[in-house]
């Protein structure tokens, strides 16, 4: 492992397997190169489809003063179906705002479209949950999520924020809406 892979935030490489550490790897690599927010999305998009095995997800805020959910993006699914309050309930909503990923909800006594939710990863910055991706229907060859997913959810919720809002934080920060030139 390099000294720029023991540095990096979030999980370590495990070295417990090649596959993992190379699909980490790759995660990792693929965030960090984003030239926007826009790509970053772009790769988050790839890596849930290609190293998690879902086509279906979406990205909420977290607005906590009106305490909701606001869709920032999403890919194969309508947003407006899904009500992370309720699917969460207090308790795992609170787990997930403490940073914890939720996973495999899809077996529980949901019913809906919320019953197809198979992850929520909390995307952290500055040890605050920002937002949430929900992860939702697996594609058939993948039947559940193991160990090596769960390191790639932590990789996601540590090293998300910061290709994804970059820009936004940096607007929020000199008062500018996102989009506008500083």
């Amino acid at each position: 492992m390099s000294d720029e892979q023991s540095n990096a935030p979030g999980p370590k490489l495990a070295g417990a397997s090649p596959m993992n550490d190379a699909r980490l790897e790759a995660a990792r690599k693929r965030l960090a190169e984003s030239r926007d927010e826009e790509d970053a999305i772009e790769g988050l998009r790839e890596i849930v489809a290609n190293l998690l095995g879902s086509e279906e997800l979406g990205l909420f805020m977290v607005d906590r003063g009106a305490a909701t959910f606001p869709v920032y993006w999403s890919f194969g699914i309508d947003p407006e179906k899904y009500d992370l309050g309720w699917a969460l309930g207090d308790a795992g909503l609170r787990r997930v705002m403490d940073g914890e990923c939720h996973v495999d909800l899809a077996d529980g006594d949901h019913a809906g479209a919320m019953a197809r939710v198979r992850a929520f990863v909390p995307i952290r910055f500055a040890n605050q949950t920002i937002a949430i991706l929900a992860i939702l229907r697996l594609l058939p060859q993948k039947l559940a999520f193991d160990g090596s997913d769960m390191e790639l959810f932590k990789l996601l919720s540590h090293e998300a924020a910061t290709p994804l809002f970059a820009q936004s934080v940096h607007s929020n920060l000199v008062g500018k809406e996102p989009g506008m030139k500083a």
